[in-house]
């Protein structure tokens, strides 16, 4: 499920926020670290709105007085938080909204890893690679410029001309 949570981000994040400098590689990142719990046969503190708003809180608020700490880490939580959309965790109360909904689900195993069977995990994956080819044409990672500035600082310059 590595693409699906992936591409996606990154796509749908470059597309709202549109913005060319923001460290797309750390948004990724972000988007792929509750597959740890998911891998693990869990869902806990990494696939709550909780673990999501502290890291955002926690960037903004250490990084007071210094904005290029903020903007470089802000991807990090933006990622945690599509993460939540598209593995569909937001449709389970009791881990979305934890402590709210009490604090002993925390760390309970889940019965199934979500969307890692078969059918379902390779129709994703396909989505995955259809947005990623997409995202290629629309960001023009083709020129060696854009593709050398995506890979070394994480940063989609065609959204700069958009």
């Amino acid at each position: 499920m590595f693409l699906w949570f992936c591409i996606p981000s990154i796509v749908g994040i470059a597309l709202i926020f549109r913005s060319p400098f923001l460290d797309y590689r750390l948004l990724a990142l972000g988007a792929l670290l509750p597959l740890v719990e998911t891998v693990a046969g869990f869902q806990w503190l990494l696939h709550t709105l909780f673990f999501g708003v502290f890291v955002l809180s926690s960037i903004m608020f250490l990084g007071k007085g210094n904005r290029k700490i903020q903007q470089k880490l802000l991807p990090l939580p933006i990622g945690l938080l599509t993460h939540l959309v598209l593995d569909g965790t937001w449709t389970k109360t009791e881990i979305f909204w934890w402590p709210v909904t009490g604090r002993d689900l925390l760390g309970t195993e889940v019965g199934r890893l979500e969307f890692s069977f078969m059918p379902i995990g390779m129709v994703l994956e396909i989505f995955g690679i259809i947005i990623a080819v997409w995202g290629w044409r629309k960001f023009e990672l083709n020129k060696q410029v854009n593709l050398k500035a995506f890979i070394t600082n994480g940063y989609l310059l065609a959204l700069e001309g958009n």
